[in-house]
């Protein structure tokens, strides 16, 4: 909080629920909340209809397809499981896991269709259409076309818009969680009372007190240079939890996802590449080294070729790239039928034929970029954190279902289950609690308007470059502590820019991507072992006799590790 002396008079708003994030996790947890008798406000970093990683999710759900209560189509939860346990390289919890995926049909795909979702059918639209991704053993994605998350995320967010208990408050960048240790020093756990936001239209500071706060603010890609991620992704959760005092687990583990186009005529290197589906390599589509090659080179690094899982993937591109100077890569869809395309990957062919490549006809240009983080705050199997009415859920949560990599799809029913976990946890345990705290206004004091952007941008570049030359993909002790050098000298200068000069949304995101970057490398530091997507050259090899543990960074302490599920 800032100073208590100066006269501008910032917005106060009072609530039950404030929800922050409008992607697939936000938006169910918004619509539980409100369908439920709550008054929520729901906060959104940009506009809910076009603004969010959910909208890019282009594969689709993955759940093991039921009738009357039992799996159905040759799958189990059995092999759902031992998928999700492979791809997680024995960091899952087992438990939670096991819920997952048997609720995943019922709590997540049934509850879609019954608001309006379609996944696509065949046969006369009486079985699913199920596709099959990298790391899994069946079909069991449940999509629509290749554009399944702009789908879901258009019959979810008409549903919040229109709803008579949701406030939907566009252009709004959470700054900090309002908590009893900040308000007065106390011996006891924390709570959440609130959270102070931003207002990039009117420029000012909107004090929200409220019963609960949940955080589904999405992912951290835009820490790294290269990013499926939606502009939006600046790991904004993982910072206020962190400043919080929260614990965050395994966050060195950030999956690059391994084929996006590669779009050589770009301007700006940094710019967002389209996002390919993995379920085209699940279709028959081959990673190759050179536009010419007949062969699939993943084959010299796994069975399993170009279906391997992610990690598997983008860490031999990375050798290979490297070991042959290789600006990128080509995905060879060709063996691929041309109907399919137009019924299931018309998204990624559509893209594609605006680019000038028919993926049907030829290799399509291809190059790994930073994806998902597979770490996050800590959240029990409610999504609830070591904060009282504090939840957080969707990517910026570590639930214990995904271990060291996301299987494929998993991610998408994650975010919808949790909104309902968390929705009715909160409802069984504070519905009938004590009214939202007293909470005091925003505060400007002194600060000063911030005219000079340079140095913001400068920081921005800086820490973007930094994290993908020296914490990307192959990671070693001396490009770690150079990184740790650069962040702390960066994350010094913000934290002084902070207390005297007003906040913007490009200060509050630099602010949040140094904090994340940090955690990472310290996490990547302290993990000295190679393992899914956290692979140190200097320690190759798996470690699970010192290991097997979640990574656990909590702010003013050393990182610890901690027992799975304890």
């Amino acid at each position: 909080m800032r100073p208590a002396h100066h006269h501008i008079r910032q917005p106060f708003l009072q609530t039950d629920c404030a929800v922050v994030g409008g992607g697939l996790a936000g938006c169910t947890a918004a619509l539980e909340l409100a369908d439920a008798g709550q008054q929520v406000d729901l906060f959104v970093k940009g506009r809910i209809e076009r603004d969010s990683n959910s909208l890019l999710v282009a594969g689709g759900l993955a759940a093991v397809p039921m009738s009357d209560g039992k799996p159905i189509l040759g799958d189990s939860f059995k092999l759902h499981i031992k998928d999700t346990l492979a791809a997680g390289n024995g960091l899952n919890d087992d438990g939670v896991v096991a819920s997952c995926v048997r609720h995943f049909f019922p709590d997540v795909i049934e509850w879609l269709e019954g608001r309006g979702m379609r996944f696509d059918r065949n046969g006369k639209g009486r079985v699913y259409d199920l596709h099959r991704e990298g790391g899994h053993s069946t079909n069991r994605i449940f999509h629509v076309g290749d554009w399944t998350g702009a789908a879901i995320m258009g019959a979810l967010a008409k549903r919040v818009l229109r709803h008579p208990r949701i406030r939907v408050h566009e252009e709004h960048v959470a700054i900090d969680l309002i908590t009893r240790h900040k308000l007065r020093r106390s011996s006891g756990p924390d709570a959440c009372h609130g959270i102070y936001v931003y207002d990039c239209e009117t420029d000012r500071v909107v004090t929200v007190s409220c019963k609960a706060v949940f955080l589904a603010t999405g992912g951290l890609g835009k820490v790294f240079l290269y990013t499926t991620n939606a502009d939006i992704a600046t790991g904004d959760g993982f910072a206020i939890c962190y400043r919080a005092g929260l614990p965050l687990a395994n966050m060195e583990f950030v999956q690059f996802h391994p084929s996006v186009f590669y779009d050589v005529a770009a301007v700006q290197e940094d710019e967002r590449r389209f996002l390919l589906t993995e379920a085209l390599r699940g279709a028959g589509a081959i990673l190759k080294l050179h536009r010419d090659d007949t062969k699939d080179f993943m084959l010299k690094h796994h069975p399993s070729g170009s279906n391997a899982t992610r990690d598997v993937v983008t860490r031999a591109q990375d050798i290979e790239m490297r070991r042959h100077g290789l600006k990128h890569l080509w995905l060879d869809c060709t063996s691929i039928p041309r109907a399919k395309f137009l019924s299931d990957f018309k998204s990624s062919f559509d893209y594609c034929k605006r680019q000038g490549v028919d993926m049907s006809r030829e290799p399509v240009p291809i190059i790994y970029a930073a994806h998902y983080s597979n770490g996050g705050v800590l959240t029990g199997p409610n999504g609830e954190t070591a904060m009282l009415g504090c939840y957080v859920l969707g990517e910026t949560a570590y639930t214990g279902l995904h271990g060291a990599t996301r299987l494929a799809s998993n991610s998408a029913p994650e975010c919808v289950l949790f909104g309902r976990l968390t929705a009715r946890h909160f409802l069984e345990e504070f519905e009938n609690g004590k009214p939202a705290a007293r909470v005091p206004l925003w505060r400007v004091g002194r600060a000063k308007p911030l005219r000079d952007m340079t140095t913001v941008s400068y920081y921005w570049n800086i820490i973007r470059r930094t994290m993908s030359g020296m914490c990307g993909i192959a990671r070693n002790e001396e490009r770690l502590q150079a990184a740790k050098e650069v962040l702390s000298s960066i994350r010094k200068n913000i934290h002084e820019f902070y207390w005297h000069y007003r906040v913007t949304r490009d200060f509050l995101e630099v602010r949040n991507i140094a904090d994340v970057a940090m955690i990472i490398t310290e996490s990547a530091l302290a993990r000295r072992e190679s393992r899914a997507c956290h692979w140190r050259e200097d320690f190759a090899h798996r470690d699970d006799r010192r290991y097997r543990k979640l990574t656990v960074v909590r702010r003013n302490r050393p990182v610890s590790l901690k027992r799975i599920g304890g």
